[in-house]
């Protein structure tokens, strides 16, 4: 760990297990890096310049934070089909979308844990909720919290429900599996 940002966030997720009443003994990593609890709950972990966040649960769940930058807009083309990798109008509003959506597929990746899974191919986003207005798409207009539905076609067809919000600098998503579990 030589960079002193990685340093920081290994350390504050480990306060956040802590607060959760876990220790570095819960967690372990498989091959690919996904993190797992030795309880048999479900870890997902996230973090993003300085912020950190994880979330504990009894099914399949992601967490994604990230900065609210404009650097979103260069790949926004390789996440959300159908948009020119040229963007035309860059606001704080179309960040705002795109970090959503990001968040949104991010957390939806660490969910499903399914290798070789597309964000742009596999993850398909749909029925955006925000302040109880139903809108297909991206959020047409930022609100402090949003929700959207979909469905992962990777594989056996799984479904979620994706919940974010949005603070002073950053967007966090979290995405609950919808399928059935064991």
């Amino acid at each position: 760990m030589k960079s002193p940002e990685y340093r920081k966030a290994f350390l504050s997720v480990r306060a956040l297990l802590q607060y959760a009443n876990l220790t570095d003994e819960d967690l372990y990593y498989d091959p690919f890096g996904k993190p797992y609890l030795h309880t048999g709950q479900y870890i997902s972990i996230s973090h993003s310049h300085q912020r950190s966040a994880i979330i504990v649960s009894p099914y399949p769940v992601g967490i994604d934070i990230e900065l609210r930058r404009p650097k979103i807009l260069r790949i926004a083309h390789k996440f959300c089909p159908g948009i020119s990798p040229e963007l035309s109008e860059i606001t704080h509003e179309t960040v705002d979308q795109f970090t959503y959506v990001w968040t949104a597929k991010e957390s939806i990746y660490k969910m499903a844990a399914t290798q070789g899974l597309g964000f742009l191919r596999d993850i398909e986003l749909g029925q955006w909720r925000t302040e109880g207005e139903v809108a297909m798409g991206l959020p047409l207009e930022m609100t402090p919290y949003v929700q959207a539905k979909g469905k992962i076609t990777k594989g056996q067809e799984r479904h979620f429900l994706y919940q974010g919000f949005i603070t002073d600098q950053y967007i966090c998503g979290m995405t609950k599996d919808l399928s059935p579990h064991d």
